[in-house]
């Protein structure tokens, strides 16, 4: 028996995609402000970082149902990276350490919000089998085996999981069609099997 729960919640906030927008925008508004008033090489340089920086907070702060749609966000990340990667290498290049740290963390940041928002809407699940119970990524702790656990209750919408080490792991299941009874027998059944595998010092 396999049972996949529905899990009310989404991996990616929408606040999660608008703070790193809103953290980029104040940082190149402070870069090109920054090179504008005191390098007098590349001023040009910094008037367009300040001037992207504003775009970007402006349709953070005003557009933001637009920027967070999927595909117009996907576009905004690489552009994002790309100005961050240019400042870093520049920084680099002219020895500033500070800003070089700074946009070097930041450029990780958006290379990594590139893979995790590329699922951004997606449904998470509550996956349970006779291995275990695999939670959502959004979990702290992914996967449970059945010799880990004391109880398990589906009651009211709500999946409570009992550990054995005193952990309550409670989680909203939305839209579930299942037989509560049927489900929670599954679980008690698949409990009890796993008791002789239950390491000593969980006792």
């Amino acid at each position: 028996m396999v049972y996949d729960l529905p899990v009310t919640g989404e991996k990616v906030k929408p606040q999660q995609v608008t703070a790193l927008h809103l953290f980029s925008g104040l940082a190149f508004i402070g870069t090109g402000a920054i090179i504008c008033i005191y390098n007098y090489d590349i001023p040009e340089w910094g008037a367009a970082i300040l001037a992207a920086g504003s775009l970007l907070l402006w349709l953070t702060l005003f557009r933001n149902k637009w920027i967070t749609q999927k595909q117009i966000n996907r576009y905004l990340r690489v552009a994002e990276l790309l100005v961050a990667l240019a400042i870093a290498t520049l920084s680099f290049y002219q020895q500033w350490k500070f800003p070089s740290g700074i946009f070097s963390v930041l450029s990780a940041a958006i290379i990594f919000s590139i893979y995790w928002e590329r699922d951004a809407g997606q449904q998470l699940y509550v996956h349970l089998d006779e291995q275990g119970i695999k939670m959502p990524i959004t979990s702290r702790r992914r996967f449970i085996a059945w010799s880990e656990i004391e109880q398990v209750m589906l009651k009211y919408g709500v999946l409570s999981v009992d550990c054995l080490d005193n952990k309550l792991v409670q989680v909203d299941v939305s839209g579930n069609t299942i037989s509560e009874d049927e489900f929670n027998d599954f679980c008690k059944k698949n409990v009890e099997e796993n008791k002789t595998k239950r390491v000593k010092n969980d006792w």
